[in-house]
């Protein structure tokens, strides 16, 4: 019976101490979603109204648009910001900055996505050709009677969610951060940046919980939750070995207690039995002397 109180408290432990590391890492995933659509979406909401202040675009003098856009970089603490027009594909930028000769914006993927989906966004990181670091364009389209007029975007570096996430590092897990393509953009190991994840079969299609994979030998947990602004997946990964350790040592534990329970009880039981019978020795040593 002590065995077998032993094997279901520890499997009863082991139950609900599995639940609170899954809880534990789960919770951990969702705030780093937060952080994430917190920051985009504050920058997307400047971009959008912004967008609505430029239904004039097509009277607006070129220094007028490019004091917005100038306006709208250091507003929201972009790297810089830009207009793409919808009838000749010209490449406005707020600055001294030329877009290349033969440039057409209405075939780069931030243009494209606003006048796919009608509304503001963002794009996949991507590396900047001048800082050599991950950015994002976080655009809004260009409206006016229903009609589009063009599309402003701004990029935006991402250093700090690629730094904070980077930096997720604890014993047996670490911080990770894949794009809409399941690309590695934020990751402990830089050698793996840009490169695709070998979690892509597994998280199509899913948008939150906790995946269950091998990676060099070693069984691992990712837990995750898709953000809502940019399609990204950031999580934290742990490795089942050391989340579960403590579990092994509990049982070593366990194990150590019900066998010295198990002896104490023997000891016990035959003292007792020891002293019941105690009787029966004098009374057998009356009846031989008879």
């Amino acid at each position: 019976s002590l065995l077998a109180f032993g094997f279901f408290s520890y499997a009863d432990t082991k139950k609900n101490s599995v639940i609170q590391i899954e809880n534990t890492l789960s919770m951990a995933s969702r705030s780093l979603t937060d952080y994430i659509d917190l920051y985009i979406a504050s920058k997307r909401r400047v971009i959008e109204a912004t967008a609505l202040s430029l239904d004039s675009l097509d009277h607006l003098s070129e220094e007028e648009l490019n004091n917005r856009l100038l306006h709208l970089t250091k507003l929201i603490d972009g790297i810089d910001s830009f207009v793409g027009l919808e009838a000749d594909g010209k490449m406005i930028y707020g600055g001294d900055k030329k877009a290349p000769k033969g440039f057409d914006a209405r075939v780069r993927p931030w243009y494209t996505d606003a006048k796919t989906k009608g509304k503001s966004g963002a794009t996949n990181a991507y590396i900047s050709a001048s800082t050599k670091k991950y950015i994002v364009a976080v655009y809004a389209p260009i409206m006016k009677n229903n009609k589009l007029l063009g599309v402003v975007a701004t990029s935006v570096a991402l250093d700090n969610i690629v730094k904070t996430i980077s930096e997720i590092s604890f014993n047996g897990g670490y911080g990770m951060l894949l794009d809409t393509e399941h690309l590695i953009i934020a990751h402990p190991k830089p050698e793996l940046l840009g490169t695709p994840s070998s979690l892509k079969e597994k998280l199509l299609g899913q948008n939150y919980g906790l995946i269950e994979y091998e990676f060099n030998g070693a069984e691992k947990i990712f837990a995750f939750k898709v953000s809502q602004e940019t399609g990204w997946k950031p999580g934290i990964t742990f490795d089942k070995t050391t989340a579960y350790a403590f579990l092994e040592t509990q049982a070593k534990g366990l194990l150590m207690m019900g066998t010295a329970m198990l002896v104490l009880s023997i000891i016990l039981m035959t003292l007792l039995i020891k002293t019941l019978l105690k009787p029966l020795d004098t009374l057998d040593k009356v009846v031989k002397e008879l």
